[in-house]
């Protein structure tokens, strides 16, 4: 947001300085996921060498003509952060929204939900390692 408010203010965003963490906040979203892909790395080793787990690079901001570029590339709003590309249970793939404890989706990611689970997909929101660990153990069972 506050690249974005010196965008608006027609600031260099390169100046933008974030403000500092709490620490007391617990680890964030991306340290959250890194040790969710490093679990999957040390117990699926076969499926990670076959690349069926992926990140989705769909956040950030994106300045110039750059986020116009992504547009024509295929971007969509709301995707989620994780994809298993494997058929289980009746599902073509399982995709999972990574969240911190007392975060939640977006309206885009909410939508973006609906439209992979009506087409036969799963969709699940983790906001830790434990909750990872047996969403992805009850989807390969």
């Amino acid at each position: 947001m506050l690249v974005l408010q010196a965008i608006k203010e027609g600031r260099d965003p390169k100046t933008v300085k974030r403000p500092a963490r709490d620490p007391s906040d617990g680890p964030t979203e991306s340290q959250i996921q890194q040790s969710c892909i490093k679990w999957f790395q040390l117990q699926h080793r076969e499926l990670w060498d076959d690349g069926v787990l992926f990140h989705i690079a769909n956040e950030g901001v994106r300045l110039g003509g750059q986020g116009k570029r992504t547009k024509r590339e295929g971007i969509v709003r709301g995707v989620a952060d994780l994809c298993l590309a494997m058929p289980r249970h009746g599902y073509g793939a399982l995709y999972i929204e990574m969240k911190r404890p007392n975060c939640y989706q977006s309206p885009e990611q909410r939508t973006w939900q609906r439209s992979i689970e009506k087409h036969g997909n799963k969709y699940v929101v983790c906001k830790s390692l434990d909750e990872f660990i047996v969403t992805i153990n009850r989807y390969l069972a």
